[in-house]
């Protein structure tokens, strides 16, 4: 089954760099430390193998005569979801921190 024209591997691939891309760009547009090049590469190593995981589940079982609509509406969610993780975790951690240390 194609993926807006896209076989599965290669959808699977491209909604993950994707949704890494979102994600280090908001990381690094969040962040009021200086940027840190090694760090942000290795989370976003770490992020594609992880996003890929995700991604190939939600894209195998897509039924064969899914509407391209809900193709995109699904690309759209995986790409949402995989940088809005990596935000809820980091938000979660400092809302964690900042009450401790009150």
């Amino acid at each position: 089954m194609d993926i807006l024209g896209l076989e599965p591997i290669q959808a699977t691939i491209v909604i993950a760099f994707l949704g890494v891309l979102l994600q280090v760009g908001l990381g690094v547009l969040q962040s009021k430390d200086p940027f840190d090049g090694k760090k942000v590469l290795s989370s976003a190593i770490i992020a594609v193998f992880t996003s890929i995981v995700l991604v190939a589940g939600v894209v195998g079982a897509l039924p064969d005569n899914t509407d391209p609509l809900v193709q995109l509406t699904t690309i759209v969610t995986l790409v949402g979801t995989i940088a809005g993780i990596d935000q809820i975790v980091k938000n979660g951690g400092n809302a964690i921190l900042a009450k401790s240390k009150k």
